[in-house]
């Protein structure tokens, strides 16, 4: 198992401080395709290139990127973070690279943005992908040449900044639909890292779920610890989990709440509806694209049974192959093991 600890701050303020870098974050993980991701994590850390981190919902994105910039040389200096997601034009133009007085309405003070902000330091752009598109050109000078201008100024900032940007949106597709920059993607990507969701690392489910279990019984303040019962260990490994490890802490948080006694039983689980994370392809599309199962099983094996990779190779989404495998009766745990 691996435990990484990094100096960095739970929560979802939009600036993390020097000072408040003191409590350790683990990131929990047995999984082989994880543990060479966090192998990767000082090195990354010690370049100042942009990095974009990929991954659906819950599979911890942030945590990553805290532990990045912990383990960088800056870490000493000032972290902002700015959630791109539902933001106008204006407000992304002023969020980022700030505004001066009496720019737009209500723009009574001068405000120096995120970018000015973090100057000498780290700057994380969450859900980079639902960044306006007219805003991306700016954001590419800013990442490309240190370059901004304040909304209503005339004058060009140079800033001194690490960006990582992290989305669940399959920014090649948006490309290709012309809901983002190829060259911004670009130069958000010269280090990439794709986070695999919590169903393609089975052996992490016990793990992670008796972690958090372990919490939630100190949080609520109970001195008898939390047990599961087989039922329960085979529902939580079947399920799917496309809220991935976000989802199955409030899985295992909710399930304690409701059971004093603390001991977990099958029927206790109660799993939260959650939305597809894409649209399904078209069913021509779906007719098309499925391969045989024995075909099915070849492509599994050459991607070392890696359900990700293979619908990015396919182009249809996780959700479809799973699918494909439930209806043609195919084990993806014995293909796993037959290539490990």
């Amino acid at each position: 198992m691996i435990r990484a600890d990094h100096r960095v701050v739970p929560g979802e303020a939009d600036f993390l401080e020097p000072a408040q870098t003191t409590e350790l974050t683990d990131i929990i993980t047995v999984d082989p395709h994880f543990k060479e991701i966090l192998d990767w994590l000082p090195i990354y850390a010690h370049s100042d290139l942009p990095i974009l981190i990929t991954g659906e919902p819950g599979t911890g994105k942030e945590l990553v990127a805290r532990a990045i910039f912990a383990l960088g040389p800056r870490w000493r200096q000032t972290c902002q973070r700015l959630n791109c997601a539902s933001l106008t034009e204006t407000l992304a133009c002023s969020e980022l690279f700030g505004h001066v007085r009496g720019a737009f309405t209500d723009a009574q003070y001068t405000r120096p943005g995120k970018f000015r902000l973090a100057h000498g330091g780290n700057l994380f752009l969450d859900e980079v992908g639902e960044l306006p598109l007219s805003i991306q050109p700016k954001l590419l000078r800013a990442v490309e040449q240190g370059e901004i201008e304040p909304v209503g100024g005339d004058t060009v900032v140079k800033v001194d900044v690490r960006v990582i940007a992290a989305t669940n949106q399959d920014l090649p597709r948006l490309i290709a639909q012309g809901g983002f920059r190829q060259d911004l993607y670009d130069r958000l990507a010269v280090l990439a890292i794709h986070l695999p969701p919590l169903r393609e690392r089975p052996d992490d489910i016990m793990l992670l779920a008796e972690n958090f279990a372990r919490e939630t019984v100190t949080r609520f303040g109970r001195s008898q610890p939390a047990k599961f019962r087989d039922g329960a260990r085979r529902r939580l490994q079947q399920h799917a989990w496309p809220g991935n490890v976000r989802e199955l802490k409030n899985t295992i948080t909710r399930t304690l709440l409701l059971s004093p006694e603390g001991m977990i039983k099958g029927e206790d689980l109660i799993f939260a509806p959650h939305p597809a994370m894409w649209p399904e392809p078209s069913s021509d599309v779906m007719l098309a694209s499925r391969p045989s199962p024995g075909r099915l099983k070849e492509l599994l094996k050459e991607e070392g049974g890696n359900i990700s990779a293979l619908s990015r190779r396919l182009k249809v989404c996780s959700k479809t192959i799973y699918r494909w495998l439930r209806s043609s009766s195919i084990d993806l745990m014995d293909i796993r093991g037959a290539t490990a």
